[in-house]
């Protein structure tokens, strides 16, 4: 069976009016981050169920509760999935760290790395392990175009791509 998950971050409290349609089709949605309220956390949840991390913008009263501690390990279509704001800034010892408890706990490292904070997208797989960075979906007139990404995984295949909005 096909899961199709939708990936956004850095919505810095923006809701872009092309989403609902973008994400039409995907069975989720996962938010890396940088949310800026509950109105944009609630409006993605008429599209698709959420699950999101805390970014450093999130600082908001109305999402506590709402979001994940970066960084949080959770599993995407049966897929091991390391979801974070600041892989960058959580420093590579962080990241290697997580991965060697996997190890020496018996697990597997994980299959998918989902980030944001950066504000450039990355859809690119090393050593067997996803690494997807929608870019952003928020207002910065200095970046570039928004994007957000769309994948699709089947069992242990994932395809995607990014898309500007």
């Amino acid at each position: 069976m096909m899961t199709r998950v939708g990936i956004i971050s850095d919505t810095h409290g923006l809701f872009h009016p092309d989403l609902p349609e973008i994400f039409h089709h995907v069975d989720q949605i996962i938010h890396a981050g940088d949310i800026g309220g509950v109105r944009v956390l609630d409006a993605l949840e008429q599209i698709a169920p959420v699950i999101a991390v805390r970014g450093n913008y999130d600082t908001e009263p109305e999402l506590e509760g709402k979001l994940l501690p970066d960084p949080s390990g959770i599993e995407v279509a049966g897929l091991k999935t390391l979801l974070t704001h600041r892989m960058f800034t959580m420093g590579w010892n962080d990241i290697r760290h997580l991965v060697a408890d996997n190890l020496n706990k018996g697990g597997d490292p994980p299959r998918l790395v989902i980030f944001g904070h950066a504000h450039f997208p990355v859809f690119e797989e090393i050593s067997g392990i996803w690494f997807v960075n929608p870019g952003y979906a928020g207002p910065d007139p200095l970046e570039g175009p928004e994007s957000v990404a769309l994948i699709e995984i089947q069992g242990q295949a994932v395809e995607g791509e990014i898309i500007k909005l």
